[in-house]
């Protein structure tokens, strides 16, 4: 291998933050498949089995090609411009890279779907996207609005383009697809990796304090995160800061706000709402349209989406608890903080309060879900037991601030989510095989060890000396 490419790549490799997580994603996704080929030898293959291997492999395929792609931006600083041959080898092996990941993809489509070049194109429409989204942040949004403008626009988007090709013939699509992806990606390549200039330099001064602040390097306390277009999305959170400041809130309310504005849930409970609004009806007109398979299939992944929320929100507020450690020390010192004494158990119990609530909302959610599905006011076993297998996540708010580390598990949400939605995927693989299966007592079951888990947490943690500020223990 080229000496250059070889350390552009270990600078990947170096990152232990990144690369962990992905080598963790690597062993877990192979292990997804592990279990399907058992699953298939003894049970028969899923209605959805291919659909979700293909989306698997190929999601982790360009994860890691992602990873390379932001790790390269980095090598390509400003003051690096006049190295000799560093932005063509850095080009090189990114081209190299998605070009490999986009031919494994059609392979893959070809040995699981039957459709090569469908692969092929939709690979090279992705890195395309995927280099483009890494240049312009607004265009991680462009994906959402596509699906949903879509599906308002089609009935079946999906399958109107796919027949549109098969009219014109898979072959010359292909061709002519593989030709204008070229060019474009050209474009893209030069659009990544800036020449110098002034433009370069403003541009990776944004870059490098976007990744600063997503890393919890920098903390921007600003409406919107510093956008000033975003600033009314900080409206409510403002709004809940003034009514707690001015009048006579509990300590509980007030104490969240020195953990930042994720432990307001009042974005995810609007997440978790509107997400099911929409779900609703992309369910209602796939209960008439579609079949079985593809109702269970969009089903499976929109209940375990909205479940996801309680997940991140426990992560994002147990994680970022250390970024706000000077307020926290701060609001120790006011009158209105409560005595050492029960200093933790209000701060544990709203936490749990607001944690709950969440849950029970996306619990109402999917079966709300299930009941624009079904049409009929029905509690499924497979529903119950997803939403008590995201009940123990409550759990990773119980935990000892004072020695948190400084710097998060980046891992830990996207590994927790992607455990849950397969957990929840396999339940559902196996109930369709196998209908009679205890989902309820073994939801039930989870639930009952969960409160145990969180009576003993409770106990452990109230008896400590008061968890803020957070990280003043960690070593």
């Amino acid at each position: 291998m080229n000496p250059a490419y070889r350390q552009s790549l270990l600078h990947l490799m170096r990152d232990r933050s990144t690369s962990g997580m992905l080598i963790r994603l690597s062993w877990f996704i192979a292990a997804c498949l592990v279990g399907q080929l058992i699953f298939g030898y003894y049970f028969g293959n899923p209605v959805f089995g291919d659909a979700l291997m293909f989306f698997l492999f190929s999601g982790l395929g360009y994860m890691w090609c992602g990873a390379y792609l932001k790790s390269a931006v980095l090598q390509n600083q400003p003051v690096h411009a006049l190295v000799p041959g560093l932005r063509r080898s850095l080009m090189q092996l990114t081209a190299g890279l998605f070009i490999a990941s986009t031919l494994a993809t059609s392979v893959l489509c070809w040995l699981l779907l039957g459709h090569f070049g469908y692969g092929l194109l939709t690979g090279g429409v992705f890195t395309i996207y995927v280099m483009y989204a890494q240049r312009y942040q607004w265009l991680n949004l462009l994906p959402s609005a596509v699906i949903v403008g879509s599906i308002s626009i089609v009935k079946h988007p999906l399958d109107e383009l796919v027949a549109a090709g098969d009219r014109v013939g898979e072959p010359l699509v292909t061709l002519i697809g593989v030709v204008l992806l070229a060019l474009v990606g050209a474009h893209a390549m030069k659009t990544v990796f800036p020449h110098g200039g002034d433009r370069h330099w403003t541009w990776y001064a944004c870059y490098t304090r976007q990744l600063a602040r997503s890393q919890g390097i920098i903390v921007i306390g600003e409406p919107g995160g510093g956008v000033r277009w975003l600033a009314w999305l900080r409206g409510p959170y403002n709004a809940a800061l003034r009514t707690d400041s001015r009048h006579a809130a509990s300590q509980g309310r007030q104490m969240m706000h020195v953990l930042g504005v994720k432990a307001h849930d009042a974005g995810a409970i609007a997440y978790a709402v509107v997400s099911a609004v929409l779900m609703a009806f992309v369910a209602r007109y796939l209960a008439d349209k579609s079949s079985p398979g593809v109702i269970l299939f969009t089903s499976t992944m929109m209940q375990g989406m909205l479940m996801t929320s309680v997940l991140l929100y426990a992560c994002t507020v147990s994680a970022q608890a250390v970024r706000f450690s000077g307020e926290q020390g701060l609001y120790r010192l006011t009158p209105a903080a409560p005595a050492a004494a029960r200093f933790n158990r209000v701060l544990l119990g709203m936490l749990l309060f607001r944690c709950l609530r969440l849950w029970l909302i996306a619990t109402v959610a999917i079966v709300g879900i299930d009941v624009v599905s079904l049409g009929r006011l029905e509690l499924r076993g497979i529903t119950y037991a997803l939403s008590m297998l995201t009940l123990p996540f409550a759990c990773l708010l119980m935990r000892d601030y004072a020695s948190a580390p400084a710097v998060p598990r980046a891992f830990l949400p996207m590994a927790m989510s992607l455990l849950i939605v397969a957990a929840y995927i396999a339940l559902a693989v196996a109930e369709q095989a196998h209908p009679g299966l205890p989902l309820f007592w073994f939801g039930s079951g989870v639930a009952l060890v969960t409160v145990i888990v969180l009576g003993l947490r409770w106990r452990e943690l109230t008896a400590l000396p008061p968890l803020l500020p957070a990280g003043r223990l960690a070593t």
